[in-house]
C-alpha cells in the first residue's frame, strides 16, 4: 500500500467505484486514491469484481477489494459492504457511482460506526427529482462534490438539494507529466502518416453519447476542404464495431484509424493538431479536455455540460452544438487555418490549467472537505486534539 506519514490528520478512507469501465471518472478515483495515500491516509478501494480499474489500481499499489456490485445483487453487496466498513473502520466513505452509493450508504447507515458518507456526482446529466433520489442525495448522502459549477448549479435548481452540503471540486490533472513537447510519442510513425499530415483526434470510452459517430461524419465533410487530414480515435466500448462498420460505409477505413484501449493517452494527445470532444449529453469536465490544454493543444468541444468552463469560446479552444457534425467540420477546420490563433488558445489553455485544475489543488481541496465534514459531523479526539 502507497502511504507516506505527512498528513496533519491521518484518516481512513474507503472510495468505492461499481463500474466496470475505464474513464475519466475511474482515472479520478485512483489519482484520489493515490494522492490520499502520499499524504498519510489510510486509503481502500473498493471496486467491481474483475474490473479493469482494480487491475489498474493493484499495479499502482493501492489496498483494494474487489466486490460485486450491481442492482441485481444489492443485498449480497451491501452486506460485503457492511462487512468491510466494520473491519476497515473508515472515517470517509467516499462513492463515485449511483449503484456504488446505494450500496455503501445503506451499509454506512447500518453500520454501528457510521462513517461519513461523500458521494462525487462526475457527470451533468439530470438527476431524477423523484423520491428516491431524494433519499440517495439526502439521506444518505452527508456531503455531494461536483466536478464542475455547471453540475452543483443544476443539482441546486432542479432538484433543490441544498448547496451548503455541496461543493464544487474541478477534476485535476498532473502538470509535471503534462509538459508541452516533452512526451516522446510515435503515433504518426505507427499510423504512417505523411510529413504534412494534420491529426484531428478523440479519446474517450465508446459509447453513443460520447459523439464519436458525429466524430466520424464531421471528418468525411472536413476532407472536403483540408485534403491532408487524418483522424484517430483512441478508446474502446460497445459501439466499436457499429462505428467501424460507419467508418468503412463512408468510405473513411484510410483516414479514420480506431486505436483501441490505449494507455499512452498523454503521448497520443501529444501528436495530435486538434482534440475534438463531441460529446453529446452528461459531460462534466472531461480529464482528456484537461490534458490536452495541459500540453497546449487547442480543443474543439460541443457545448454540453461543464466543458464550457474550461473551453472558453475563442481563448481556450472552440464550442460547437453538441450533435452537429457540420459545425464540428468548421471549427476543426477553423483552428487548423490559423495556426497563431490556435497556438495562442493551447497557451492559454496551459494557463489555465495551471491556475485552476492541478492535481494539487484537486487533492487539497478534497483533502480540506474531508477534515471540515470530520470536524463538523463527527468531532473526535483525532480533530480536536490539535485544536481543529
Amino acid at each position: 500500500m502507497i502511504r507516506s506519514p505527512i498528513a496533519r490528520h491521518a484518516m481512513r478512507i474507503m472510495h468505492t467505484e461499481s463500474s466496470g469501465g475505464l474513464g475519466g471518472q475511474e482515472f479520478r478515483t485512483i489519482a484520489e486514491s493515490e494522492s490520499m495515500a502520499r499524504r498519510g491516509h489510510d486509503v481502500l478501494l473498493v471496486t467491481q469484481v474483475g474490473s479493469r480499474m482494480e487491475c489498474l489500481a493493484r499495479n499502482a499499489g493501492l489496498a483494494v477489494e474487489p466486490v460485486h456490485m450491481n442492482r441485481w445483487t444489492l443485498p449480497s453487496g451491501i452486506r460485503k459492504l457492511y462487512t468491510l466498513i466494520g473491519q476497515f473502520s473508515p472515517d470517509i466513505v467516499h462513492t463515485h457511482g449511483s449503484t456504488d452509493t446505494w450500496i455503501a450508504g445503506i451499509a454506512a447507515r447500518l453500520s454501528p460506526r457510521r462513517p461519513i458518507l461523500i458521494r462525487t456526482r462526475h457527470k451533468a446529466t439530470p438527476i431524477s427529482t423523484g423520491w428516491l433520489s431524494r433519499l440517495l442525495y439526502e439521506k444518505l448522502t452527508d456531503r455531494i462534490i461536483t466536478t464542475g459549477e455547471t453540475i452543483r448549479h443544476a443539482m441546486h435548481v432542479r432538484n433543490g438539494f441544498d448547496q451548503t452540503r455541496m461543493c464544487s471540486i474541478p477534476t485535476g490533472v498532473d502538470l509535471h507529466k503534462l509538459q508541452s513537447g516533452s512526451q516522446d510519442s510515435h503515433l504518426r510513425e505507427e499510423l504512417s502518416l505523411p510529413p504534412d499530415a494534420v491529426l484531428v483526434g478523440m479519446v474517450g470510452f465508446l459509447r453513443f453519447e460520447k459523439g464519436a459517430f458525429y466524430f466520424v461524419e464531421a471528418a468525411k465533410h472536413l476532407l472536403q476542404s483540408v485534403k491532408n487530414c487524418w483522424f484517430c480515435i483512441a478508446g474502446d466500448g460497445p459501439i466499436e464495431e457499429k462505428l467501424r462498420a460507419r467508418i468503412c460505409e463512408l468510405g473513411l477505413e484510410n483516414r479514420v484509424h480506431l486505436l483501441g484501449y490505449r494507455k499512452d493517452v498523454p503521448q497520443i494527445l501529444s501528436a495530435l493538431d486538434v482534440l475534438v470532444l463531441p460529446t453529446t449529453g452528461g459531460e462534466g469536465i472531461s480529464q482528456v479536455i484537461l490534458q490536452a490544454l495541459g500540453l497546449e493543444k487547442p480543443v474543439v468541444a460541443t457545448d454540453t455540460g461543464g466543458t464550457k468552463e474550461v473551453v472558453v469560446h475563442g481563448h481556450t479552444g472552440l464550442l460547437v452544438p453538441p450533435a452537429d457534425a457540420l459545425a464540428l467540420a468548421h471549427s476543426v477546420e477553423r483552428v487548423i487555418k490559423n495556426a497563431a490563433t490556435s497556438k495562442q488558445m493551447g497557451i492559454n489553455g496551459r494557463r489555465l490549467v495551471e491556475k485552476s485544475y492541478s492535481l494539487d489543488h484537486m487533492i487539497e481541496a478534497t483533502e480540506r472537505l474531508y477534515l471540515t465534514a470530520c470536524s463538523e459531523l463527527r468531532p473526535s479526539p483525532l480533530m480536536t486534539a490539535s485544536g481543529s
